[in-house]
């Protein structure tokens, strides 16, 4: 295990716990997957980490998947809402504990040029009728988590709360809700 390469240094702790897109981004409200993509490689369940690593009776919030690429690691919690229908706090415990948790779990790991990233991903408005107000709200970090990134140190280097459009723009090879690949 290198204490070098993050990839590395993470997959003996979550190595149980791989997944995909597709499996973290299920809603059991509404039984539906939020992003198809089975595709991307190390994706890991981290709600399933939690599940199998705290205490049942108060299991901590956290954000549904934490993928790794090369330098740099991605939280990632999916919503299968509208923006304006997502509990600001449910999201901050998510953010808030999910942290917390993942501090500890790099508490060992001496980063060379690593990036962390917490994305909140959920589903595409409607247009409005006559003003469209999405690319203003496209620019702003919802649910105050760019201040709760202030009481962690700046841990994150990179917030961004963002519809499904923006997500598979930003990861080109997803196949996810209203994709065209």
């Amino acid at each position: 295990m290198s204490k070098f390469k993050l990839k590395d240094f993470l997959e003996k702790e979550l190595g149980a716990y791989k997944s995909s897109f597709k499996q973290t981004s299920y809603d059991d409200a509404h039984q539906q997957y939020l992003c198809q993509d089975e595709s991307r490689p190390d994706v890991y369940d981290f709600d399933e980490y939690i599940k199998a690593n705290y205490n049942k009776s108060r299991l901590p919030a956290s954000p549904d998947a934490i993928h790794i690429d090369n330098k740099r690691l991605y939280c990632v919690e999916f919503k299968n809402q509208r923006s304006s229908q997502i509990d600001n706090h449910e999201i901050q415990r998510k953010f808030t504990n999910g942290t917390e948790i993942l501090q500890k779990m790099l508490k060992n790991f001496t980063p060379r040029d690593c990036q962390y990233h917490f994305y909140v991903v959920f589903k595409t408005g409607n247009k409005p009728r006559y003003f469209d107000y999405r690319h203003i709200q496209r620019s702003t970090v919802l649910f105050n988590l760019e201040k709760l990134n202030q009481d962690f140190n700046h841990f994150y280097d990179r917030i961004l709360t963002e519809s499904i459009d923006f997500f598979i723009d930003e990861f080109q090879d997803l196949r996810c809700e209203g994709s065209k690949h």
